[in-house]
C-alpha cells in the first residue's frame, strides 16, 4: 500500500519523533523524580522529630494525670474525714477537734502552696519536652525568646517558690531547688545557631540531669509521702465501712445493703490500687522513656540505629503504662 505522506513529510517526522520522545522522557523522569524530591526534602527534618513528638506528648499526657492526683489530696483527706463522721453517728463535723487540733475542713493537710510548687515542677519538665520538640522541628536560625517568655512568672522563679518552702513543713522541699533552677537556665538557652540534631543533643545532655532529678523527687514523694498517705487512708476508709456495714446490716434494707456493699467494693478497689503506687510507677515509665531519649542523642553513628529503636520501644511501654495505670491513679483521685 502506498505510503499517505510523502519523502519530505517522512523526513520531517523522522527528525521530529526524537524530539517528541525526549520531551516526554524529560515529563516522566519529572514525575517520577517528584516523590524523591519531596522524600528527600523530608529528609531534611530532624531523625528525632516523630520521637521527641511522643516524648512531648506522652509528657503531657503523664503531667495532666499527676496532676490530677496530686490536686486531689487535700479533698481526699476531706472526703476520708468526712467518711468516718458519716459512720460514727456519735461524732460531729468540726473544724477543731477536741484536742484542740484542725480537722481537714479547717486547715489542709497538705500544704497548697507545696502543692502547686510540685505541679509548677512537672510542667518545667513540660516545657523541656516542648523546647526539645520546637528544636527537632524548625530550621530557623534565630534565637529562641527569653526564659522569662518561655517559661512565665511561675516556672521561672520556681526555684525561689521551693526555697521558701524548705523545712520541717516540707522536708523534701530543698531537693527541688537546685535542679530546677538549672533546667530553667538551660531551657531558656536553647536556640539554633548550630547544626539542629547538633544543638539537640546538646539540649538532652545539659538538660537530661535536671530532669532525672526532678523525676526521682517527685517518684520519692509519691512513694514515701502520697503512697502512704493513700495506703493508710483506703484501709482506714474500709474498716470502718465493714464495721458500719455489720452493725447496721440486719436493720438495712436490700437497696441500703447494696449500696453500702457499693462503698466497701470502691473503697477495696483503691486500697488495692494504692498498694501498687500507680503514680510512682508512671513517673518510673517516664524516666525510662526519658533514659532512652538520652542515650539515642548520644549515640554514635553505629550504634543510633539500635538506640532509637530502644526509644521507640520505651515511648511504647510508656504509651501502654499511660493507659493502663491512668485507671488506676483516678481511683485514688477524689
Amino acid at each position: 500500500m502506498p505510503s499517505l505522506v510523502s519523502p519530505i513529510e517522512e523526513a520531517q517526522l523522522t527528525i521530529s519523533r526524537p524530539r517528541a520522545n525526549t520531551w516526554w522522557q524529560q515529563m516522566r523522569m519529572g514525575v517520577l523524580l517528584f516523590p524523591c524530591v519531596l522524600l528527600f526534602s523530608g529528609c531534611a527534618a530532624s531523625r528525632y522529630s516523630a520521637p521527641v513528638a511522643s516524648f512531648r506528648d506522652k509528657t503531657h499526657q503523664t503531667i495532666g494525670v499527676l496532676s490530677e492526683f496530686y490536686s486531689s489530696r487535700n479533698s481526699y483527706e476531706i472526703d476520708l474525714y468526712l467518711q468516718g463522721i458519716a459512720v460514727d453517728a456519735s461524732l460531729p463535723v468540726q473544724t477543731i477537734d477536741a484536742s484542740g487540733a484542725a480537722t481537714p475542713l479547717g486547715r489542709p493537710v497538705f500544704s497548697p502552696t507545696s502543692i502547686k510548687a510540685r505541679l509548677d515542677a512537672l510542667n518545667l519538665v513540660g516545657a523541656y519536652a516542648g523546647r526539645l520538640y520546637d528544636l527537632a522541628n524548625t530550621d530557623a536560625p534565630t534565637k529562641f525568646q527569653s526564659a522569662a517568655s518561655v517559661l512565665g512568672q511561675n516556672l521561672s522563679k520556681l526555684d525561689k517558690t521551693f526555697q521558701t518552702l524548705q523545712g520541717a513543713a516540707d522536708p523534701s522541699a530543698n531537693k527541688y531547688v537546685g535542679p530546677i533552677s538549672s533546667l530553667a537556665g538551660t531551657i531558656g538557652q536553647m536556640y539554633l545557631e548550630q547544626k539542629r540534631d547538633d544543638l539537640l543533643k546538646k539540649a538532652i545532655n545539659d538538660g537530661a540531669p535536671q530532669v532525672d532529678v526532678i523525676l526521682a523527687q517527685v517518684r520519692d514523694d509519691m512513694d514515701h509521702i502520697f503512697s502512704q498517705e493513700v495506703i493508710t487512708g483506703s484501709n482506714e476508709r474500709l474498716a470502718l465501712l465493714i464495721t458500719a456495714y455489720n452493725k447496721d446490716r440486719a436493720k438495712l434494707a436490700y437497696e441500703q445493703r447494696t449500696a453500702r456493699l457499693a462503698e466497701v467494693r470502691a473503697t477495696a478497689n483503691e486500697a488495692a490500687a494504692s498498694v501498687g503506687s500507680a503514680p510512682s510507677n508512671l513517673v518510673s515509665s517516664m524516666m525510662d522513656a526519658h533514659k532512652a531519649l538520652v542515650q539515642a542523642a548520644s549515640s554514635t553513628a553505629k550504634n543510633k540505629p539500635i538506640n532509637l529503636q530502644g526509644l521507640n520501644t520505651a515511648l511504647e511501654e510508656w504509651t501502654t503504662q499511660i493507659q493502663t495505670l491512668s485507671a488506676q491513679v483516678r481511683l485514688l483521685t477524689h
